[in-house]
């Protein structure tokens, strides 16, 4: 009754998303380097604070370009798991996409064009589905971009607020809302722009960031995926360090801090230990 692993349909999904996403961050880079080079740079530290934050910006850079690495790498599909054998229980299901039983907490993605072991949802501006195999870098890429975002914006804070303090309210509000328009119309110069650019982008992002690192925290904390969250399932909460373990593996204190640090996952993604099970184990 179908495949004995993922569907026939091996092709590589469009990187667009994560095309877009690596020209949005070279853009933000760039007109960064261009706040620090030729605009008015970062304020003056001493040099053991320099060094201070210079040892920091590496260590989140590594951290968050180790974890969408990571992330982009671990294939969280159903793709070469033996599934034939093991189908037909309590939860399982057939893709008629592709062609094959799959295990509770999977689903299809229309846009990956397989099925992903405990699919947790598509993720857009990296083009892949975060699901068992991947969830750990994808919340630690989200903890670290919005470190990364949050402390360019402190950097860059004293700059913009010298830069606000020259202009009248109304001025500051459209440098701030459109900065594009203001460069367009000569209101501002390029390192004006690019300065105001940088914040708005940064604060943005960090907002966002750390919304979805809050977000996800609690669904990890209640061992939910979103799409369980969505319909109120809570047949799979263990208990919060239950959940931390299954999700995160046995060193799930330590992997926020090196994305290469092994953590091997208990399970399979395939099967998963419900609140029922630990209740007739208990009785």
């Amino acid at each position: 009754m179908g495949q004995p692993w993922a569907s026939r349909n091996t092709e590589t999904p469009v990187r667009l998303p994560l095309v877009l996403t690596t020209l949005w961050a070279a853009a933000v880079v760039l007109e960064l380097a261009y706040v620090l080079v030729l605009g008015p740079g970062l304020p003056p530290l001493e040099p053991l604070a320099r060094a201070l934050q210079l040892a920091l910006a590496a260590f989140q850079l590594l951290n968050l370009l180790g974890n969408v690495g990571l992330f982009l790498r671990s294939d969280p599909s159903i793709r070469g798991v033996m599934l034939a054998s093991r189908g037909l229980g309590q939860g399982w299901a057939f893709c008629y996409q592709c062609q094959s039983q799959v295990p509770p907490r999977s689903g299809h993605c229309s846009a990956c064009r397989v099925c992903i072991l405990r699919r947790d949802h598509h993720c857009h501006l990296l083009g892949r589905c975060v699901g068992f195999r991947n969830y750990r870098h994808f919340l630690c890429l989200l903890l670290h971009a919005s470190g990364v975002l949050l402390h360019v914006s402190v950097l860059l804070g004293p700059a913009l607020a010298s830069l606000l303090r020259t202009h009248a309210p109304l001025h500051t509000a459209a440098l701030l809302l459109l900065p594009w328009l203001m460069l367009l119309t000569g209101r501002v110069s390029l390192a004006q722009f690019a300065l105001a650019f940088v914040m708005d982008t940064c604060v943005a992002g960090a907002l966002l960031c750390g919304a979805g690192l809050l977000f996800h925290g609690t669904l990890l904390l209640r061992g939910q995926t979103t799409w369980e969250w969505a319909r109120g399932q809570h047949s799979y909460d263990l208990g919060a360090r239950h959940n931390l373990r299954a999700a995160l593996g046995p060193r799930w204190v330590l992997i926020w801090l090196w994305p290469f640090l092994a953590s091997p996952l208990p399970g399979d993604g395939i099967t998963f230990q419900t609140t029922a099970d630990v209740r007739l184990m208990v009785s």
